[in-house]
């Protein structure tokens, strides 16, 4: 074994953590079935956060990203379910889901099943629809909200300024406190708001001990800063190639574990983005499974056994809008969803988290909100360069046209 594989220092410009649900333990350790189980959607999410999280890494200002392709999935299925023919079928086929199914039904699946994972963690789930005073929702629609998605259903007045406080302290309660906020106003024309909070808390099935040496811990763009540090030792499974290595840490009950991979360079967001690959990811768990068993919880053996671990505690918040990215993927938005409301779109996606890794375990939590506009009452704000033309309307010929981005 060499010195590398003895004795393993993560450091490194992002550290990717994930939390890998449908990774179970012993009967005694969780109540109810632990068998492993093949859904489509739980095998697409995997690939729909991988192309999420590299679009979001490519932005020219990105940095840390961090994101739950949870948590997404089940608001953009919520979308989805209220959307129909074309717009639905491009919704669902960005997700990785089948087009022509509603999402429904296996998110229902997917949420008694997550809900009842293990009594050693905290795996917390809270699906939320605000409409618009007066607006009534499409029956069938708000019957599957309420029975498949458990969503809270509950009017609002859009237009009224406090309106950005009652969903914030939904999103603040059922983070736990960790997303105090995600919206900041509501664009007029606003008809709904629907959301989905997700919340993890699971201590190490092995905790790490403090270190009195910070770990110099270079960043994306090269810079070295002391970081306090944690230290496990001989109960760490990893594996190593040329280029990166893999660290599995299981949380307490043996349901979750989380997932660190090492590139072997100091890489930038942009070549982080190609790095982190659908083929590698399902390398690494594939290596995992063939050294652990397809629960994890089979005694390590081979070389990646037993090593001493160092790694950065730390805490980071992100939030992004995830609009623009959806739709580079294909998703539907502006997409049409009649069954929320005649005339009815999603307009907007954005998403927050926030993670904390110490000593003890770990506590993660994720907001996913996404706002339903009446298309009869869309605001356009033109504060931005803008293209102008004069036409001829016989014939949609120019007479005149121009793009305006000085004024004034």
């Amino acid at each position: 074994m060499s010195n590398m594989q003895a004795r393993w220092r993560l450091m490194a410009a992002t550290l990717t953590a994930v939390l890998v649900a449908g990774c179970g333990s012993t009967a005694a350790d969780i109540p109810g079935p632990v068998h492993h189980v093949s859904m489509k959607l739980t095998e697409s999410s995997a690939n729909f956060g991988l192309t999420l999280l590299d679009k979001l890494l490519t932005q020219s200002d990105a940095g840390n990203v961090f994101i739950s392709p949870l948590s997404a999935t089940i608001m953009l299925s919520m979308a989805a379910s209220a959307a129909e023919g074309d717009t639905r079928a491009k919704m669902l086929t960005a997700l990785g889901l089948d087009p022509s199914v509603d999402p429904s039904g296996e998110l229902r699946q997917t949420i008694q099943r997550l809900n009842q994972s293990d009594a050693n963690a905290q795996l917390e789930l809270a699906q939320a629809v605000w409409v618009q005073n007066g607006l009534k929702l499409n029956a069938a629609y708000e019957a599957k909200l309420g029975n498949d998605y458990q969503s809270q259903l509950a009017n609002l007045n859009f237009n009224d300024p406090k309106a950005p406080d009652v969903v914030n302290r939904w999103v603040d309660s059922n983070t736990h406190h960790k997303i105090p906020k995600l919206v900041d106003r509501f664009e007029p024309g606003t008809v709904g708001y629907l959301a989905n909070a997700t919340y993890f808390h699971a201590l190490w099935a092995t905790a790490f001990d403090s270190m009195t040496q910070p770990i110099e811990f270079h960043t994306f763009e090269g810079q070295t800063r002391p970081l306090p540090a944690m230290e496990r030792k001989e109960t760490v499974t990893a594996f190593f190639t040329a280029d990166y290595g893999a660290v599995l840490l299981p949380y307490k009950g043996g349901r979750f574990s989380a997932v660190m991979i090492l590139p072997a360079h100091l890489l930038s967001p942009a070549a982080f983005a190609g790095f982190l690959t659908e083929k590698l990811w399902t390398e690494v768990l594939d290596k995992f499974h063939a050294d652990l068993g397809p629960l994890f919880v089979d005694k390590c053996k081979g070389d990646g056994c037993g090593l001493t671990l160092d790694m950065p505690k730390f805490t980071i918040d992100y939030k992004a809008d995830l609009t623009q990215t959806l739709a580079s993927m294909g998703f539907a938005i502006p997409g049409a969803v009649p069954q929320f409301c005649d005339g009815c779109f999603l307009s907007d996606v954005v998403q927050a988290t926030h993670l904390e890794v110490d000593e003890k375990g770990t506590t993660a939590a994720a907001v996913t909100g996404g706002t339903v506009i009446l298309s009869g009452r869309v605001h356009v704000l033109v504060d931005r360069p803008f293209a102008f033309a004069i036409i001829d309307n016989a014939t949609d010929a120019p007479l005149f046209l121009g793009a305006i981005g000085n004024l004034g």
